[in-house]
């Protein structure tokens, strides 16, 4: 299947130092951080974060996987958008804008605008709440959503989107919150993904689960970066325990020529190659349960 440019991820160099002593997010008014907060980690290239990001589907691309299957929409699987006042710390702000994210690319797919507004407005939420919603043009995100023939457009608007806060994020000293973003889009993709196989056997998307290998190796990579923050070292140790579902999948990877595309305006380089994915039924149903258990226990739990 197309694996788009994310075949050639290299991760670069991870540079800075890190401080010594380890610290835990507490909860601290947003404005407190900014003025106050130390660096916590190394601050992670630009290239680096820009390659994983790069390298994760878009949420609309297996969204688009799934309701190929035919399967129908499932709203019972996502993060319920009344959880967002669960999240207290600017650590679980970040992390969920990631899985509201993700569950809007699924929501966005099947076309249920009546969900989509919510959503939406649980992303402004946390991101206003991170002093980052200016980044957010939510107008033309909801034009656009409401209509499938856009969804290249949205998917260009959205990542340009996100790397103007990311920018603002690194300028403020507070890049870690680009990572928990990108690592919470990835984990409730995985979900999603997961949770729909199980009412259905659909090859497409068993292959579109076992490529993820490729892809948690680089989220542990970057969260381990800041392994002298608890936070991040607890999450590294529980996208490990998915990452061990993963290990006895194996991947062969295709060339094919790539070739251009234009986007409004935009020309973007398209990977043709494919891999070929060997993953049983087995290898799904324990990832699912772990990705089940780990997802439960990061955006289900209040924070303390």
């Amino acid at each position: 299947m197309n694996n788009k440019i994310w075949l050639f991820i290299t991760i670069f160099v991870f540079f800075l130092a890190c401080r010594s002593n380890q610290t835990k997010e507490e909860d601290l008014d947003v404005n407190e951080i900014i003025e106050s907060m130390e660096d916590i980690g190394p601050e992670i290239s630009e290239e680096t974060l820009n390659a994983i990001i790069q390298s994760i589907p878009s949420p609309l691309e297996t969204a688009s996987v799934i309701k190929n299957s035919g399967v129908d929409f499932k709203s019972d699987i996502l993060n319920a958008v009344e959880n967002v006042n669960m999240y207290t710390t600017s650590y679980k702000k970040a992390f969920n804008i990631g899985v509201y994210g993700g569950d809007l690319g699924y929501i966005n797919m099947y076309g249920k605008s009546y969900l989509a507004l919510s959503y939406l407005n649980s992303i402004k939420k946390l991101a206003d709440d991170l002093n980052v919603g200016q980044f957010f043009d939510f107008a033309l995100i909801k034009r656009l959503a409401s209509n499938r023939d856009k969804m290249d457009s949205l998917i260009y608007v959205s990542t340009k989107n996100f790397n103007k806060m990311d920018n603002y994020l690194r300028e403020q000293k507070r890049g870690n919150l680009s990572v928990l973003i990108v690592a919470g889009t990835w984990l409730e993709g995985l979900y999603i993904a997961t949770q729909v196989v199980k009412e259905k056997h659909n090859t497409e998307i068993f292959e579109r689960i076992g490529e993820q290998k490729m892809i948690i190796d680089q989220i542990i990579l970057i969260l381990s970066a800041y392994r002298n923050d608890i936070y991040f070292n607890d999450l590294a140790e529980k996208f490990g325990e998915i990452k061990k579902e993963f290990d006895p999948i194996t991947i062969e990877y295709i060339y094919r020529e790539p070739e251009t595309k234009e986007v409004d305006g935009i020309l973007f380089i398209v990977d043709n190659s494919t891999t070929e994915v060997k993953i049983t039924e087995e290898h799904i149903r324990k990832i699912e349960e772990v990705t089940a258990r780990i997802r439960a226990e990061i955006i289900l739990q209040a924070d303390q």
